[in-house]
């Protein structure tokens, strides 16, 4: 389990994270949502440990993450981010390679080859892996990157407790592989017990593949819990500020936005 205890961030005098408290269970899919400038991306920089807040904690198992030595963190926690600032050539090989770095010994094993070869399958990804990086599409070079950080997190058993966390992952990706990403890391956390933290726009995406969810509006967190509690049609509009419409059926529910559904079946029949 990951807890973000009482954090808050301030930069200058502008306050960017206000008294945020959350938990985030292994064998989960946890959603961060709200609109532009809410915190989500500094909360998860918070919780990845590659920015400090300015009063709070974040613990990972109960341990203090300033207590955990890089090295450590670097083997239990994924982090992926929004930017890829990569100057070097790399080919898609060495790169998704980079993530089990923090594995070997001194040279990659015969297990270490074995997950960056699993770990471009999954990613559909391995019949370009000596291409190199600056001749890729953002949507390729996305999923590479993706690849990357699933090899870095690899769990041999569901008895490790793995994290990891994706900022705004189907970014620049065709719908095909935005399904295929988030069904990946929702797999990743039912069947090897990995917490999974994914910070998204689409809510719909957020309602398919999320357990749970935290809706936040200006460095607060406004909700958290089961989505299907934090994802009702008053608590978006009220965060969004556009009318929200929500179909619920047995299995699943839909989130129309910018209109209300009983104005767009009106209209549809006119």
């Amino acid at each position: 389990m990951v807890k973000a205890i009482n954090i808050s961030l301030n930069v200058g005098k502008k306050n960017i994270l206000s008294k945020a408290n959350a938990h985030f269970n292994n064998g989960e899919v946890t959603a961060i949502l709200g609109p532009n400038g809410a915190g989500k991306s500094t909360l998860v920089k918070c919780i990845a440990g590659t920015i400090k807040p300015s009063k709070g904690d974040i613990e990972i198992d109960n341990e203090n993450i300033n207590n955990i030595a890089l090295e450590d963190l670097a083997c239990k926690r994924g982090y992926l981010n929004q930017q890829f600032n990569w100057s070097i050539a790399y080919t898609v090989r060495d790169l998704v390679s980079i993530g089990r770095f923090p594995h070997y010994d001194v040279y990659p094993s015969k297990e270490d080859d074995r997950i960056i070869t699993s770990a471009m399958e999954l990613l559909d990804i391995i019949s370009f892996s000596d291409r190199t990086t600056n001749n890729l599409s953002g949507g390729e070079l996305q999923r590479v990157h993706f690849a990357r950080t699933l090899a870095q997190i690899w769990p041999t058993t569901t008895k490790e407790k793995k994290l990891l966390i994706l900022d705004e992952p189907v970014n620049n990706l065709d719908p095909q592989y935005q399904h295929a990403i988030l069904a990946l890391a929702k797999d990743f956390a039912r069947n090897y017990n990995v917490c999974v933290i994914v910070v998204l726009h689409d809510l719909n995406l957020v309602a398919q593949y999320s357990n749970n969810s935290i809706l936040m509006k200006e460095g607060e967190i406004i909700a958290q819990g089961k989505t299907a509690d934090v994802l009702t049609e008053q608590l978006l509009e009220e965060v969004y500020k556009v009318p929200i419409s929500i179909i619920k059926n047995e299995s699943q529910f839909h989130i129309i936005t910018g209109v209300k559904y009983n104005q767009l079946k009106k209209e549809l029949t006119l």
